[in-house]
């Protein structure tokens, strides 16, 4: 590992991995359930800490010409690629900037004027000890009284269960060298060596354990790499998170996933009695996390919070179906529990979001009187990643177009899901696959939505005639499911 890296693998590019949880529409959810006034404003300031190859930045920073996006990243490669991504898309309201949290001094910090939104994906885990003391003195000088803050991390106990798989990567990839590519290859030798020796270890069955021995693999080796062979690896309880925060008068607002603002959900009535003995707050999320044996968890904390009854405000929300809902009530686990709506409220739900945005009022309306709780629709439409909270009416804007196109060119081929459109209307990003992009930027240079088998030949004009038709049909089935959801959030 490079030394000024400190202790963290910095000699590999980081995976792009959008998260819909780090949209402000979505943080506005997390406040409204909570009952904290927070709504994105019409101009904002936005930082991205450890902003990787700003994708997000990127994407949100086309989506919001009047909002300014930084993007901080240690590692230089990462902050050209977003830089060069942010000109070739025409972004001049996101900023990149090579920074070392540890070592920002007080004066430079000063120099960075007030943010509304300061975003962490990960980052709080994988870091030393200097670098989280930086990333407090950051949040304590740069976010403005009322700004929110968003922190993805790996949680105790849930995340205490790899610690001996982490440890175990590391032994197994031996040193890392300092070159292009060799913490790649170390991490591959890893996987390759641990998928040899599991059968003959003791390793608990964690979830983390069964992606990395899945066949064919569904962890790329530049996540295991980022994930497992930095120095620092140190999943935190919640509690702690939040008194390390405390120098920045942070308070905890709500978990991003609604689901953990409805403990009866996933509770038991005896465990919904003991998680009620104890005081509200820190001591309750800590029983949650017992609850929910996840590894991961990301948590919306606000700088100075007023409070609002959620029943005036949660009504007004904007609510649009980002993918076509299914016809049945779709089930999802929260710990031990499976969580359905019952079926004719969500055949009612499926209708009206069929007619596009609509209030959350107006759509418990639609429902009629057996409709559910607005935190339970909340928690079901976006903890199954089935709607979004939208701010503007559906129009296309020429700089989301410009990053969308870009972003088709550069990732297009790429193999993932995580990837996202810059959509105006979510004022951030629309979850999207590199075949999603490709077949975007195909209809927005003109491609005829009536003729899949002519966008096959423009796609693939190498291919012959039957892998052509045969693409074509993926194609008319890809276009009939999303051009709706596209129009519907600005992309074409």
């Amino acid at each position: 590992m490079s030394d000024w890296s400190r202790g963290y693998v910095a000699d590999s590019t980081y995976q792009i991995a959008f998260q819909t949880a780090q949209n402000p529409a979505h943080l506005a959810l997390v406040c409204a359930v909570a009952g904290v006034d927070w709504q994105p404003r019409a101009q904002m300031r936005i930082a991205d800490l450890g902003c990787g190859r700003g994708y997000a930045v990127n994407a949100l920073a086309a989506a919001n010409p009047d909002w300014t996006v930084l993007g901080l990243d240690h590692n230089p490669v990462h902050v050209d690629e977003a830089m060069q991504c942010a000109a070739r898309a025409g972004l001049g309201n996101a900023l990149f900037l090579e920074a070392d949290l540890a070592s920002l001094t007080e004066a430079e910090l000063e120099r960075i004027a007030p943010l509304d939104v300061v975003m962490l994906h990960g980052v709080w885990s994988w870091v030393s000890d200097a670098v989280r003391a930086g990333v407090v003195r950051f949040l304590r000088h740069c976010l403005k009284p009322g700004g929110i803050a968003y922190l993805g991390y790996n949680v105790t106990p849930g995340a205490r269960a790899d610690a001996g798989l982490q440890r175990l990567l590391r032994h197994l990839a031996g040193p890392v060298g300092l070159g292009p590519g060799q913490a790649e290859a170390a991490a591959a030798q890893a996987m390759a060596r641990l998928r040899e020796m599991a059968p003959h270890l003791p390793l608990r069955p964690t979830a983390m354990l069964a992606r990395l021995l899945a066949d064919p693999p569904r962890l790329a080796p530049g996540f295991v790499a980022h994930e497992f062979l930095t120095e620092h690896w140190r999943p935190v309880f919640q509690e702690d998170l939040c008194a390390a925060l405390a120098p920045a008068k942070l308070q905890f607002v709500g978990s991003c996933n609604l689901f953990e603002a409805i403990p009866s959900v996933f509770c038991d009535a005896a465990e919904l009695t003991a998680l009620q003995t104890l005081p509200e707050g820190e001591p309750r999320e800590f029983l949650k996390d017992l609850y929910l044996p996840r590894g991961f968890r990301a948590d919306v904390f606000i700088r100075g919070a007023r409070r609002v009854n959620p029943a005036q405000t949660l009504p007004a929300l904007m609510l649009a179906a980002c993918r076509q809902l299914p016809e049945e009530s779709p089930v999802q686990r929260m710990g031990r529990a499976e969580v359905a709506m019952a079926q004719p409220a969500w055949q009612a739900l499926r209708a009206a979001l069929g007619e596009g945005a609509m209030p959350l009022g107006e759509l418990r309306r639609c429902i009629g009187q057996a409709a559910p709780q607005p935190g339970e629709i909340l928690a079901m439409l976006t903890g199954g990643d089935w709607a979004m909270p939208v701010l503007r009416a559906p129009a296309r804007q020429a700089a989301a177009t410009r990053f969308n196109l870009t972003a088709a060119a550069l990732h297009g081929h790429e193999e993932t899901s995580h990837l996202a459109f810059a959509s105006p209307v979510a004022a951030g990003g629309l979850p999207a696959s590199g075949w999603e992009l490709r077949l975007a930027a195909a209809l927005i240079g003109g491609a005829d939505r009536d003729d899949p088998l002519g966008a096959a030949r423009l796609l693939h004009p190498l291919a012959n005639a039957a892998e052509q038709a045969s693409l074509a049909q993926r194609i008319a089935a890809s276009w009939a499911e999303r051009i709706p959801i596209w129009e519907a959030f600005g992309v074409i």
